[in-house]
């Protein structure tokens, strides 16, 4: 186990896990309408699905004495410019570059979390012990999916296509956990 977080630092986690997981819902969400594969459509959905239940999980963690939760639902500067990566629906994008980047959302998520449960103890905090560990088995469900849409595709990417993924995966891939979630 690496350095214990305090009571206060596990709290800004748990809020910034649920913000990043309100941003995947909306992100998915939004792609859900642009996707014509009925698999991919389905998968996109249910990857919604599951961040708007992770993120609920990790809201029912938080401390309600003031500030209350709420005030602890917040991503850090760097996370936010992050996840300004991410293809919107409003980008001329192949639907495996949303895949793509939706495998590295979710490796992100799940790195974070990983690091959370390294930093923790079943003693000292046993209901976000379990919720993690939950929600480490919802995220590689999830990628799992990610990687079966990825795979039964015949599309072939250009190579701009291919230089906008190596920058946004590069992009998720250098942030440590705690870069992350560090709100400052």
């Amino acid at each position: 186990m690496t350095v214990p977080l305090s009571a206060p630092e596990s709290a800004r986690r748990v809020g910034a896990y649920c913000w990043l997981e309100q941003q995947a819902f909306a992100w998915a969400g939004g792609w859900v309408t642009s996707i014509a594969d009925p698999v991919a459509k389905l998968t996109m959905l249910e990857l919604g699905d599951h961040a708007a239940w992770r993120a609920q999980r990790w809201y029912e963690l938080l401390p309600t004495a003031p500030p209350g939760a709420d005030a602890l639902v917040v991503g850090s500067p760097l996370l936010e410019a992050v996840l300004q990566v991410l293809p919107s629906p409003d980008d001329d994008v192949h639907p495996l570059e949303v895949f793509i980047s939706a495998e590295a959302l979710l490796s992100m998520i799940d790195r974070v979390v990983a690091d959370h449960l390294d930093r923790t103890t079943l003693v000292a905090e046993p209901a976000l012990h379990r919720i993690a560990e939950i929600a480490r088995t919802d995220l590689a469900g999830d990628l799992v999916g990610c990687r079966a849409v990825l795979q039964a595709s015949q599309g072939q990417l250009d190579q701009a296509a291919v230089d906008r993924l190596g920058i946004r995966r590069a992009a998720f891939e250098a942030l440590s956990p705690l870069d992350v979630l560090t709100s400052a």
